[in-house]
C-alpha cells in the first residue's frame, strides 16, 4: 500500500503546507507598491504640474535602478534587441505615467487609477495580433467587462 507516495513503514502525515508561488508573491508586492504609487502620485498631483511629477517619479527611480545595477554588480547584458525594447518600455511608462499624472489633476484618483488600470486590454490585444497568443472564452468575457467599466467609470 503506497500512501502519499511513500512505503507502508514510513507512513507520515501530510504536513506540507499550501504554498504560493513566488510569482504570486511578487505579484501582491507589485499591487502593493503600485496602490501606494497610484495613492501618492494623486496627493502630488493637487500641487505639482504633470510634467513636475515626472520628473520627480524619474529622479525618484534612480535609487531602485541603482540598487539593482549594484545587486548586479554593473554587469548588464549587452544584447541590443533587449536593451531596446528596454529603453522603449520606459519611454512608454515614461509618457503612459505622464498621461496619468495630467488626468489625475483634472479628475478624482477614485476615477482615473480603475480606469487606467485597463492598460491591459492594449497589452492582450497586441499579444492576440502580434504574437499570435490564444485567448479562451473565459479570457474574452474579462476583457469585455474590462472594456464596459471603462463606459461605467468614465460617465
Amino acid at each position: 500500500m503506497v500512501c502519499w507516495g511513500r512505503k507502508p513503514g514510513r507512513l507520515r502525515m501530510q504536513t506540507d503546507r499550501w504554498r504560493l508561488p513566488i510569482w504570486l508573491w511578487y505579484a501582491f508586492l507589485c499591487i502593493f507598491w503600485w496602490g501606494l504609487w497610484g495613492f501618492l502620485s494623486k496627493i502630488g498631483s493637487v500641487t505639482a504640474s504633470p510634467l513636475q511629477m515626472q520628473i520627480l517619479f524619474t529622479l525618484g527611480m534612480l535609487p531602485v535602478a541603482i540598487g539593482m545595477l549594484l545587486h548586479m554588480r554593473g554587469k548588464l547584458d549587452r544584447d541590443r534587441v533587449g536593451i531596446s525594447y528596454g529603453l522603449l518600455c520606459g519611454i512608454a511608462t515614461g509618457l503612459g505615467t505622464l498621461g496619468y499624472f495630467a488626468a489625475l489633476r483634472k479628475q478624482n484618483a477614485s476615477i482615473v487609477t480603475p480606469l487606467t488600470g485597463v492598460f491591459p486590454i492594449l497589452t492582450v490585444a497586441l499579444a492576440f495580433v502580434v504574437l499570435r497568443e490564444r485567448l479562451n472564452k473565459v479570457q474574452m468575457g474579462g476583457m469585455l467587462l474590462a472594456l464596459a467599466s471603462i463606459v461605467i467609470l468614465s460617465t
